[in-house]
């Protein structure tokens, strides 16, 4: 894992944020938070740190809102029927709610229609026409949709329906022949680009009422998060206006009472984000959007809690569907051989259309490169794409749309739909765009952080943090490091899996730290990634670490050699794979991607100049396909066809792979020295019977406090096999010894193993 760091200011982007912290009137570390945001002026950082309405532009500024506004008026004079047709997730929903809401107030009772995701994206002709048989409407009005329809609004407008498309999208080079209202259309006077579709739907709706559209400005804020739209510029104040009325209990909607889980907690745009947008996303994910479109509609409260208890419910089962597709997925990735393509597709009939786009974003985070998820439908597949940071998607299906039915989408997410049999010209298609325009994809894992902290954190500076509210997309809470070295990490309460630890900036809380608390123990340098957050309890404040990543540098492995040998004992105790083992020369060995490389002893990797630059996982299994070399991992993920040992180990771990060991070079040879004799034995054993009652934190940390270092590696093991024998044993963290345990050395598993090389 590779931390980036902001970039390091020069003399005079220095001088320019000391004027913006003096005139602000913030500490110079939080104006420099807002020039790393692109907030590089006074001006720019008054009006981000007041986020308000007054940051709202005028929405006659959006090309095509006077003949909208004229067009909903003739509507309304003449009482003709409109129809708004919309999306099926939180923002296309908000968008349709918005626009209803507001069209009502402005006297109009429009239908509406929201497809379901089945039915697939965009506007559905059968549907529309349906519509005008059977309710003769005379104005169709786009949300969160139809800026890439051309060809069906041309057959729309042949039915005698007139359109009015509202959207957000990236639009196409062939526009529809309507009125179109898109802040990301050419040649218009709106400075802000990045609305989402409930933004432009409330755009729409000021133009038409003014301020009493704003009671819609909370579907605004959920769905600019829920699309995940950058919360910078327009965005920022259009949120935060948003959470007002979320937190405020005289205006929260009784359907987000339901829909929360905490009232008494402050509402952030992180709420929205992981609480109530799944909900509504999953009745669009389950097939029923009409009934969360319903919800933001009725005003019946048994018909809300009803509708709320349903989608909580909705949620839940998209969770456990979710899961079984994510593990679907990456087994056939690994079946197909598609792990290092540039760009990753994978289909199956199987799997719900609902469910891919969330299963998409898991497999970028685990593929570190672009991926698109197909479902089946028909004859065709229906896919939806996720891209890494550095990489447009939608860009790169723009380029192979000749293959394609129907695309659309953002930079960094986009759906598309294709026809089975072209599924894999498709597939090399997009990787060929990348390779013949030599574009290089960041595969790395990468975490972003503003600068290292070596002193004490205040709670000003913690507030002033705070103040930068809302984060999300565009304004990610900030993230610093500070290195440690030795540190315990302690569970919060016996049985947690949440860990605790103090450095010299700040106390940290690990959630489901087990994992780091190995790491953090060993007498190395590393680094802890952490975001600062401050709680209030019973009108105290106080402020913590959360920690993001912890990220150790092993530069010098002769400081952890006594923790290699403590972790090669430890493997004795597992039971080897006993499958065929192919065993080969240095020689024979080729480097491939795909194969799992593990190392038994840290030394043996000069014998691997290829393998010099690779990643060095020590301790621990990493699930990403990248080539890696693993020191001594506790087990071996499932992406890999053929695990290689670089030396030979002491214990092959359990896989379905083919496994290879490199016979030039051994990984036990520390255990040369080791003595097994008896009277060694007996003598150890006084001297740690002489430390009963003594605080014990690990085997390493014990013996190197109570042994002279030349005779560690015998103090480990001699105390590995007597704790194994129950001779021995750890309790609340003291050494403790059982006169009562009579055994003998040859019942010990590890001092067995080892003897048995010896022999």
């Amino acid at each position: 894992m590779e931390i980036v760091y902001g970039k390091k200011l020069n003399e005079d982007e220095n001088k320019r944020v000391l004027l913006i912290a003096n005139e602000c009137g913030i500490l110079f570390d939080t104006a420099r938070l807002l020039f790393y945001r692109g907030v590089d002026t006074v001006q720019k950082a008054k009006a981000f740190l007041s986020p308000s309405k007054k940051g709202f532009f005028n929405p006659f500024l959006l090309s095509g809102m006077n003949q909208a506004v004229n067009r909903i008026a003739k509507a309304k004079e003449n009482n003709e029927k409109v129809l708004i047709f919309g999306d099926y997730d939180a923002d296309g929903i908000s968008a349709t709610a918005i626009l209803f809401n507001c069209l009502k107030e402005y006297g109009i009772k429009a239908d509406y229609y929201v497809p379901e995701r089945d039915e697939g994206y965009g506007l559905n002709f059968d549907r529309i026409k349906a519509f005008k048989e059977h309710e003769n409407i005379d104005l169709l009005i786009t949300v969160d949709c139809g800026i890439s329809g051309k060809v069906t609004i041309d057959e729309i407008k042949k039915l005698g329906i007139d359109v009015i498309v509202t959207d957000h999208h990236e639009p196409p080079a062939d526009l529809p022949n309507c009125i179109k209202i898109n802040p990301k259309l050419s040649q218009q006077e709106y400075p802000f680009t990045e609305l989402c579709g409930a933004g432009v739907a409330y755009k729409l709706g000021y133009a038409l009422i003014g301020e009493k559209a704003d009671k819609n400005l909370d579907l605004v804020a959920l769905a600019t998060v829920a699309d995940s739209m950058d919360l910078v510029g327009e965005n920022r104040d259009l949120v935060v206006e948003g959470l007002k009325i979320f937190n405020n209990p005289n205006t929260l909607r009784l359907q987000f009472k339901y829909l929360l889980s905490d009232n008494n907690k402050s509402i952030t745009a992180q709420t929205l984000a992981y609480v109530i947008a799944p909900r509504i996303n999953a009745g669009g994910r389950m097939g029923d959007a009409k009934s969360v479109l319903k919800l933001f509609t009725t005003d019946n409260e048994n018909q809300v809690f009803e509708l709320s208890v349903m989608l909580c419910s909705y949620n839940i089962a998209r969770q456990t569907e979710c899961d079984n597709i994510y593990r679907q997925a990456k087994q056939k990735i690994k079946e197909e051989k598609r792990e290092n393509d540039e760009i990753i597709l994978v289909s199956d009939t199987k799997w719900k259309v609902g469910f891919v786009g969330i299963v998409a974003a898991k497999l970028v985070e685990e593929f570190c490169r672009p991926v698109i998820v197909f479902a089946g439908h028909d004859d065709y597949l229906k896919g939806s794409a996720r891209s890494v940071d550095n990489f447009n998607i939608y860009d790169a299906i723009s380029e192979v749309k000749d293959i394609l039915i129907a695309y659309g989408g953002h930079a960094q997410a986009a759906g598309v739909a294709v026809k089975k049999e072209n599924f894999e010209l498709l597939s090399k298609s997009l990787n060929d765009y990348v390779k013949n325009n030599n574009i290089k994809i960041d595969t790395r894992q990468i975490i972003y952080a503003e600068w290292d902290i070596n002193e004490p954190i205040t709670m000003r500076f913690a507030k002033e943090i705070d103040s930068l509210e809302p984060f999300g997309v565009g304004n990610r809470r900030p993230l610093f490091t500070t290195e440690v070295k030795e540190v315990d990490s302690v569970p919060l309460k016996s049985g947690s899996a949440h860990f605790s630890f103090r450095t010299e900036v700040l106390e940290m809380l690990d959630f489901n730290g087990e994992k780091n608390v190995l790491p953090l123990s060993l007498p190395i340098n590393k680094k802890v990634v952490f975001e600062i957050n401050l709680s209030n309890f019973k009108n105290h404040e106080s402020m913590k670490g959360y920690v993001r990543a912890v990220c150790p540098e092993y530069k010098d492995y002769s400081k952890i050699k006594a923790n290699i040998f403590h972790r090669q004992l430890k493997q004795l105790l597992l039971d080897s794979d006993t499958r065929a083992i192919t065993k080969i020369r240095k020689a024979e060995l080729k480097i491939k991607p795909n194969t799992f490389y593990i190392l038994s002893e840290p030394e043996n990797l000069e014998n691997y100049p290829e393998l010099s630059s690779c990643l060095v996982n020590v301790f621990e299994t990493y699930s990403t396909n990248g080539l890696q070399v693993n020191l001594l991992p506790d087990s071996i993920p499932d992406f890999c066809d053929s695990v290689v040992y670089l030396d030979k180990p002491l214990v092959y771990l359990n896989t379905s792979a083919n496994i290879l060991v490199v016979e030039d070079y051994c990984g036990y040879k520390i255990f040369d020295k080791i003595s097994l004799d008896r009277q060694d034995f007996i003598n150890y054993f006084t001297r740690l019977k002489s430390l009963i009652g003594k605080s014990y934190k690990n085997a390493v940390a014990f013996c190197s406090k109570h042994f002279d270092k030349s005779e560690i590696y015998q103090a480990i093991f001699v105390l590995e096999v007597f704790c194994e024998l129950k001779i021995f044993y750890i309790k609340n963290g003291v050494f403790c010894f059982d006169e009562k345990i009579k055994n003998t050395l040859t019942n010990s598993k590890v001092y067995s193993k080892i003897y048995s090389l010896k022999d």
